[in-house]
């Protein structure tokens, strides 16, 4: 098993490219709600979840292209039973409408995967007035995941899988200026900074759900090709043409979200960092319980969750 060199930016760019395919499990009458499900390794793991007879409540932002991905599946043969839930998790209405259609269609939720990600090569506002990498990768995730809870909690052995990213480790908390007013923006800045957000989140949940038969981490499948920095510019850009190619297999990141989802280990394991396969600890910051509560109180807030509750 691959042993982190112990260096921020070599542990993030020079993952492990290969990976234990898991062994297909009895899926049938599982729910599996999956965000980020129509492209790369998202693809691939709802791919293999529909392979072994999970159904499917795939977001996606473009229906068309959502449904494209239901039929090339089904057209291979696999079991799974597919819903299409039109979501855009960067605007918080469209989170709360997909949340409701799951509810209505769904009496369980075994599986939340909360894979949808993005990278901008600019700062840009949400229709909320949030800047736009902290939605899409921590605040929308963030309350889809807490609109659902009750339900997955009702759920036998549920699981919640947080896709997160290396790139957690090169964050620096700024609470007080979570939209980048008033500190320099930049690509790497915002997401790592939302990716280090969403293990707080699952550190914080697992406290809530202490007790519970729900076990809830946050993963880092590793350098995975993927078309996420196709809008990068600058040095981010150069980076990736002179290193992308480090970058592993996408089946290897679909199987990383596999292992996470079905390994027997992590079911009694919760509120932990997932390192491609290997439990880590994150950035320290993540590991502060006043900056995980602080966040909390200010997610909550900016969706409107304290005054629905």
């Amino acid at each position: 098993m691959k042993k982190p060199f112990g260096k921020s930016w070599l542990d993030t760019f020079f993952a492990r490219k290969t990976t234990d395919k898991l062994t297909n499990v009895e899926l049938s009458g599982k729910v599996v709600v999956f965000t980020g499900g129509t492209d790369g390794m998202g693809r691939v793991a709802v791919e293999r979840f529909a392979e072994m007879g999970a159904d499917i409540c795939l977001f996606g932002r473009n229906l068309e292209k959502a449904r494209a991905v239901e039929t090339d599946i089904k057209a291979a043969g696999s079991r799974g039973q597919f819903s299409i839930v039109e979501c855009d998790i960067g605007s918080l209405d469209h989170v709360r409408k997909a949340s409701d259609d799951v509810l209505q269609r769904h009496g369980r939720v075994d599986f939340l995967i909360n894979c949808a990600g993005a990278n901008l090569s600019e700062r840009r506002l949400s229709s909320d007035g949030y800047e736009m990498n902290f939605v899409v990768n921590y605040l929308g995730p963030f309350l889809l995941t807490e609109l659902l809870l009750e339900r997955i909690k009702m759920t036998p052995n549920a699981r919640i899988i947080h896709v997160t990213s290396a790139t957690q480790n090169f964050a620096k908390l700024q609470l007080d200026d979570l939209h980048f007013e008033n500190n320099s923006w930049s690509m790497l800045k915002s997401y790592a900074q939302a990716k280090l957000y969403m293990i707080m989140h699952v550190r914080d949940l697992a406290t809530r759900l202490t007790g519970s038969t729900v076990s809830v981490n946050a993963l880092n499948p590793g350098y995975i090709q993927t078309n996420l920095l196709r809008h990068a510019k600058g040095f981010e850009k150069v980076f990736i043409q002179l290193f992308g190619g480090l970058a592993a297999p996408t089946w290897v990141g679909g199987e990383r979200i596999l292992c996470a989802a079905l390994d027997p280990q992590y079911e009694i394991i919760s509120g932990k960092y997932i390192y491609e396969d290997m439990l880590l600890d994150p950035n320290p910051l993540a590991l502060d319980d006043a900056n995980v509560s602080r966040l909390m109180q200010l997610s909550h807030d900016l969706t409107g969750l304290n005054k629905e509750t």
